[in-house]
């Protein structure tokens, strides 16, 4: 009996980790979430660009909805989605900060946005399955084929797979726009509730 006790008392502790853990989490999640806001994304990411300005990046840097969907049916967890998430989305902001000239008026958007990502990766790394550190190895390898891809686009893509990864932990909002109230889908990620957040 003593020990039943010990064990129950054992996983509330864990609960009760897990559950402090996922709060620090989404405060910085929400943190992101804001500064990704449409608005800033047109503003910074379109148009202080050129017109029909193109980056090169990696395809491994292009990660969407789809890719997201490919990788629960693969049977990534959630968590391993999150780093990947959160590895993919500091690279972009490199691969955006690397064109910007010194007085770029974006500069200090950027900037801001990788320090938010840097405080979200102060959490210990999760158990990384195969896959995943095959997608990181060809993330992080040199001289892979390069795509064009808009600033904005791939900020797009880093709202979208924040959304679907977050939005029932962090009880996130939908900005009041049309534009932003369906960034996945339903049915794009399978076996992922489709309950719609609270408007802000």
């Amino acid at each position: 009996m003593a020990m039943q006790r010990g064990v129950i008392f054992f996983l509330w502790v864990l609960v009760l980790a897990r559950t402090a853990v996922i709060q620090d989490q989404c405060r910085v999640i929400e943190l992101i979430s804001r500064k990704l806001r449409l608005e800033n994304r047109v503003m910074y990411m379109r148009d202080y660009f050129p017109i029909d300005y193109q980056l090169l990046v990696k395809h491994e840097e292009i990660l969407g909805c789809q890719n997201v969907s490919s990788l629960v049916n693969d049977g990534i967890t959630v968590d391993e989605l999150r780093f990947l998430w959160g590895i993919v989305s500091e690279n972009v902001l490199e691969s955006v900060w690397r064109v910007l000239p010194p007085r770029h008026p974006s500069r200090s958007y950027v900037s801001d946005l990788r320090n938010v990502f840097n405080v979200l990766h102060t959490d210990a790394q999760p158990e990384l399955g195969d896959i995943i550190k095959d997608v990181l190895e060809r993330l992080w390898t040199p001289g892979d084929k390069m795509t064009s891809v808009a600033p904005k686009d791939l900020l797009d893509d880093c709202l979208r797979v924040l959304d679907v990864l977050y939005r029932e932990d962090c009880d996130l909002c939908v900005p009041g726009s049309a534009v932003e109230d369906a960034l996945c889908p339903r049915g794009t990620v399978p076996g992922w509730s489709a309950a719609q957040r609270p408007s802000c």
